[in-house]
């Protein structure tokens, strides 16, 4: 009787137990439902097997729910709304630290998808390209407290707004290299403390706001190279006192002022090469005291103001390869020329429009002492010309008694020896001094000879010709002149010179006319 008293209460009780487990059942099918009418988190953005699916994403580690830490996903189908259902689908996969958007289809994804970034809290490095993004709006990336990278290449972004990228306390690195960006407002980069890279290369910036770096305070790199930059100024920079590598190539800069990077106090390299480069102030470098690599080739520099290189002591790497020196002086060398010894230095002078002047002499004496094979390689190819106009205005027109040259057995004159003769077939070995000497001069004031190359190391130290007055200083000159006319300092003082012996020769005839009266 006790056995099926028990076995009715266990019927009983079992049946209770299904009727419950059947209403939570119905209740849970009841939210799904409610969810799925609201477009809710009913897809595993990782198991998406829809064909007509706007995202298709592939999951590396896992394709459960809330396991997955890496996706590369496919955006087809154009036309997806910030709000589309597809972006609530990624809080299936909150533990994502991996997210890359690759845009299959032009015009598929026009903005950051910040709704599907939202369930990601533990993201750490987000990459989208080809897509359409137009602008970066504000807080784009918000409360990614543990991203660390954004790689937003190859879009077609114009405009960062204001706080596009902020509050982002562990970024380190940001991409966004071949967009077509205009401008960089102040606080388009906004409390961003640990930041160290920032890339813009290949975009159309012309303009950078006065500040707009000032809280990446810990930035050590800056990319802004092949944009269409023209204008620097000394607050350009503000805020970057821990930068390191500063690209500025490729742009239109073509004038430096005093200070310009004067707030980069650990800069250690900069790079200005293929701008439009022709003055330079004095003290652009100023502030620059750990400066190591500074290239300012394919310019278009004429002359360095002869203390140019006096902030930068520390200089060890200088390139100033095809630019239109006219002359490179020691003046300009000597503050850095102990640092263009060692091996591991590097100068680089070749392809500019040097004069074949004593103003070259160091020169041969840093071939000589410099261990660097890079320097001695491009010192040995450097050339310059005895271009008369160039030479009678840099001279002062030479007096006869500099006529009287004196020439050692095997120099002819500057750049030709006793060798390049053989190879012209002149074997007449008897010459006279007087014949060199009109030789000399015939090379260096004949029409004929305007523009003839010459390397400046076969050239030997004492026979390289000096002006009557050497310059004290490479200013730059503000613009160009012929240099057939005399400059307007020349001109003066030849009005000063003319002025002078006139007053003399005006002084003597009253003299004469005295003297003449006083004894007739």
């Amino acid at each position: 009787m006790e056995r099926r008293v028990a076995g009715v209460m266990y019927i009983l009780i079992t049946i209770a137990l299904v009727n419950e487990m059947s209403t939570v059942h119905a209740r849970d099918n009841n939210k799904r439902r409610t969810k799925d009418k609201t477009g809710g988190f009913q897809k595993n953005i990782c198991d998406i097997t829809d064909r007509d699916s706007k995202v298709h994403c592939y999951c590396e580690n896992a394709r459960e729910p809330r396991n997955a830490s890496k996706a590369e996903c496919w955006v087809f189908n154009g036309g997806i709304s910030p709000d589309d259902y597809i972006w609530q689908s990624f809080a299936s996969q909150p533990t994502l630290q991996t997210l890359s958007f690759n845009v299959r289809v032009d015009g598929a994804l026009g903005y950051v998808p910040t709704k599907a970034l939202q369930y990601l809290q533990r993201l750490r490095t987000i990459n989208i390209k080809y897509g359409n993004i137009v602008d970066v709006t504000t807080f784009a990336f918000a409360n990614l407290t543990n991203l660390k990278e954004v790689t937003l290449s190859q879009n077609q972004i114009e405009t960062l707004q204001q706080y596009a990228f902020a509050h982002l306390p562990n970024i380190t690195m940001i991409n966004l290299e071949e967009n077509m960006i205009v401008e960089i407002g102040r606080d388009a980069f906004f409390d961003l403390p640990k930041l160290q890279k920032l890339v813009l290369t290949k975009n159309n910036i012309s303009h950078i706001k006065d500040g707009a770096f000032q809280h990446t305070f810990n930035l050590l790199e800056l990319d802004l190279n092949r944009n269409n930059i023209q204008n620097l100024n000394r607050h350009t920079f503000d805020g970057l006192a821990n930068l390191r590598r500063l690209d500025l190539r490729r742009n239109h800069i073509f004038n430096l002022t005093e200070f310009t990077f004067a707030e980069l106090w650990n800069l250690q390299e900069l790079l200005l090469g293929k701008n439009d480069l022709k003055y330079i102030s004095e003290r652009a470098f100023d502030g620059l005291s750990q400066l190591r690599k500074l290239s300012l080739d394919d310019n278009k520099l004429a002359a360095l103001p002869s203390g140019l290189f006096e902030g930068v002591r520390g200089l060890s790497s200088l390139d100033l390869r095809s630019n239109e020196l006219h002359a490179l002086t020691f003046d300009n060398i000597k503050p850095i020329l102990d640092n263009l010894k060692p091996q591991n230095s590097n100068l680089l002078v070749e392809e500019n429009n040097f004069v074949c002047d004593c103003r070259l002499k160091w020169m041969h004496s840093l071939r000589n002492d410099t261990k660097s094979q890079s320097t001695k390689d491009s010192l040995e190819s450097v050339t310059c010309k005895n271009d008369p106009p160039i030479v009678s205005s840099a001279y002062n027109k030479m007096s006869a008694a500099d006529t009287n040259l004196d020439f050692n057995k095997e120099i002819l004159h500057a750049g030709i020896t006793i060798e390049t003769i053989d190879k012209n077939n002149i074997t007449d070995k008897k010459t006279t001094a007087e014949d060199l000497s009109k030789d000399h001069m015939n090379d260096i004031l004949a029409p004929s000879k305007k523009g003839v190359k010459r390397t400046v190391l076969k050239i030997p130290p004492e026979a390289l010709p000096c002006p009557v007055e050497v310059r004290t200083t490479t200013e730059i000159i503000p613009y160009m002149i012929d240099p057939i006319i005399p400059i307007q300092n020349e001109m003066k003082t030849f009005r000063f010179h003319d002025m002078n012996s006139g007053n003399r020769l005006s002084v003597s005839i009253v003299w004469s006319m005295c003297f003449v009266f006083l004894f007739t």
